[in-house]
C-alpha cells in the first residue's frame, strides 16, 4: 500500500489492479450519484405537473437549462481538478495537490457567487432568453429566484462529491448524493403541501438539497485530515485554476450545451405545438438526461483511475483501462436503450397521466430521440477520458462538435420540414456523426496517451 509523507494510506482503491469487476465496484457509487443529480429537476418538474400544472412544468422546464448550466460549471471545475490534482497525486506531489485542491475550491465558490449576482440583477432578461413568454413568465420567475440564490452552493457540492471519488471515497459521496436527494424530496412535499409555496418552495427545496451535499464534502474535507486530500492553506497559482478549467471544459461544453439545445427545443417547441410543446421536450430532455447519468457517472468515476495511472506512467494499466471501459460502456448502452424504450410510456405517466396529448407526445418523442443511445456512451466517455489525460483542448473540441456544431444543425432545420418529429430526430443524428470524430480521436490519440499500444510481453 502506497504512503504519503505522513504515512497515511494514498489511493488505495486507485492502484488496485484493473479489472472489470473493480472498475464497476469503484464506479457504481458514482453513476448512482450521477443518477441522483440528475433526478433533482426531475423532481422538481413531477410536483409542479401533478401538485400545481401543466404551465408550473412549463416552467420548471424554461428554468432548468439556466440550472442544468450552473451544474456544468461545477463539473467542469471538478472534472478538470480532479483530473489535475490526481495526476499530481499519481507523481507523489502530495501537499502541491492538497494546495491545487483547496485553490480550486476557493475559485469554484467565488465563481458561484459572481454568476448569481449577475443572474439576479438580469433575471428578467435571462428568462427572456430562456424562452419565457408572457403567458408562464411569472411562474418562471418564481421559480429561478430561489435558485438563483443556492447558486453558489450548488456549484460547490458538484466539486466536492468528485473529489470524494478523487480521494477514494466514492460510497460517501454517493451517501452525500442520497441524503441531498431524499432532503430534497421531504422538503418539496412540506414547501408544496404543507405550507403552500408553489414554484418558489420547490425550487428552494432542490437548492437547500445541495446545499447539504456541499455540507458534507466540506466537513469531511475539513476535518478528516488522515486522508490522501484535505483543506490546507492555498498557494496562489493560477495555471492550476486555468488548467482546471481547460482540462475540464468538455464537460462544460456538454452540459452548457445540453442548455443551449434545451432553451432552442423550448423555443422551437413553443412556436409549433405551445406550452404542451415545451412540457413534452422539457421531459423528454430530462429523461434522456436521467439514463446518460449511467454513461457520465461510469466516466467521471474512472476518471481519476485513469489520471492517477497517467501520473505514474503504469502503461499496462492504461491499456485494461480502455479495452473494458469500452466493454462496459457498450454494456451500459445496451441497458440504456432497452430500458427507455420498454418504461417510455410509464416514465412519462410520472409526470403527465396517460391518455393526454402531451403523453402521447412525449412518449413518442422520447423513443425517437433515444435511439442515440446506442453511441451516446461513447462519445461521452471518450470526452472524459481525454479530460483525465489532461487534455482538455481535444476533448473539449469532440464536445463542441457533438453538443452544439452537429446538434444544433439538425435541430435548427429537421423541424422545418418534419415538424416537432424534426426536434426529437435531431439528437440521435448528431449522435451519429459525434460518433465518427470519437473513433478518429481514440485511434489518433492511442500511441500518443500509452492506451492501445501493443502490450508488453
Amino acid at each position: 500500500m502506497e504512503k504519503d509523507e505522513h504515512g497515511a494510506a494514498v489511493y488505495s482503491e486507485l492502484s488496485k489492479d484493473i479489472t472489470v469487476k473493480s472498475l464497476l465496484r469503484f464506479s457504481i457509487p458514482t453513476i448512482l450519484s450521477f443518477l441522483l443529480q440528475y433526478a433533482f429537476s426531475i423532481v422538481d418538474a413531477v410536483f409542479a405537473s401533478r401538485g400545481i400544472s401543466v404551465e408550473a412544468l412549463s416552467a420548471v422546464n424554461i428554468v432548468i437549462p439556466y440550472i442544468t448550466l450552473v451544474l456544468g460549471i461545477g463539473s467542469m471545475f471538478a472534472m478538470g481538478g480532479c483530473a489535475l490534482v490526481s495526476k499530481k497525486k499519481g507523481a507523489q506531489l502530495n501537499q502541491e495537490a492538497r494546495q491545487n485542491f483547496t485553490l480550486i475550491t476557493s475559485a469554484t465558490f467565488v465563481t458561484g457567487i459572481i454568476i448569481a449576482w449577475v443572474s439576479w440583477v438580469h433575471r428578467g432578461s435571462l428568462l427572456r432568453l430562456l424562452g419565457a413568454d408572457d403567458y408562464i413568465f411569472d411562474l418562471t420567475l418564481e421559480y429561478i429566484q430561489p435558485a438563483i440564490l443556492t447558486v453558489p452552493s450548488v456549484i460547490v457540492g458538484v466539486l466536492l462529491v468528485q473529489f470524494l471519488v478523487a480521494e477514494g471515497r466514492p460510497v460517501l459521496g454517493m451517501a452525500a448524493s442520497i441524503s441531498s436527494a431524499i432532503l430534497s424530496t421531504v422538503l418539496n412535499v412540506i414547501f408544496l403541501f404543507v405550507l403552500d409555496m408553489g414554484l418558489f418552495g420547490l425550487a428552494l427545496a432542490t437548492g437547500l438539497g445541495y446545499t447539504l451535499q456541499t455540507f458534507i464534502g466540506l466537513t469531511y474535507f475539513i476535518f478528516n485530515r488522515k486522508g490522501s486530500l484535505y483543506f490546507v492553506l492555498p498557494k496562489w497559482d493560477a495555471k492550476a485554476i486555468g488548467r482546471s478549467a481547460t482540462n475540464g471544459i468538455s464537460e462544460m461544453i456538454t452540459i452548457m450545451a445540453t442548455s443551449v439545445t434545451a432553451i432552442v427545443m423550448n423555443n422551437v417547441s413553443i412556436r409549433i405545438v405551445g406550452f404542451e410543446g415545451v412540457a413534452a421536450a422539457g421531459m423528454v430532455v430530462a429523461l434522456q438526461a436521467l439514463f446518460s447519468s449511467l454513461y457520465f457517472g461510469y466516466s467521471a468515476g474512472v476518471a481519476p483511475i485513469v489520471s492517477y495511472n497517467f501520473g505514474k506512467e503504469r502503461h499496462d494499466n492504461l491499456r485494461k483501462l480502455y479495452k473494458k471501459s469500452l466493454s462496459i460502456i457498450a454494456g451500459l448502452s445496451v441497458v440504456s436503450i432497452v430500458g427507455i424504450m420498454t418504461l417510455a410510456d410509464l416514465l412519462v405517466l410520472i409526470y403527465v397521466p396517460s391518455g393526454t396529448e402531451v403523453h402521447a407526445m412525449t412518449v413518442r418523442g422520447l423513443r425517437i430521440a433515444s435511439t442515440g443511445f446506442l453511441l451516446m456512451g461513447f462519445n461521452i466517455f471518450a470526452t472524459a477520458w481525454f479530460t483525465a489525460f489532461n487534455d482538455g483542448l481535444l476533448s473539449g473540441t469532440m464536445s463542441f462538435f457533438r453538443t452544439m456544431v452537429f446538434t444544433l444543425i439538425f435541430l435548427v432545420t429537421l423541424p422545418n420540414i418534419l415538424g416537432l418529429t424534426g426536434v426529437w430526430v435531431a439528437l440521435p443524428l448528431a449522435e451519429v456523426l459525434s460518433v465518427v470524430l470519437t473513433i478518429f480521436f481514440l485511434i489518433k490519440m492511442g500511441t500518443k496517451y500509452h492506451y492501445a499500444e501493443v502490450a508488453y510481453e
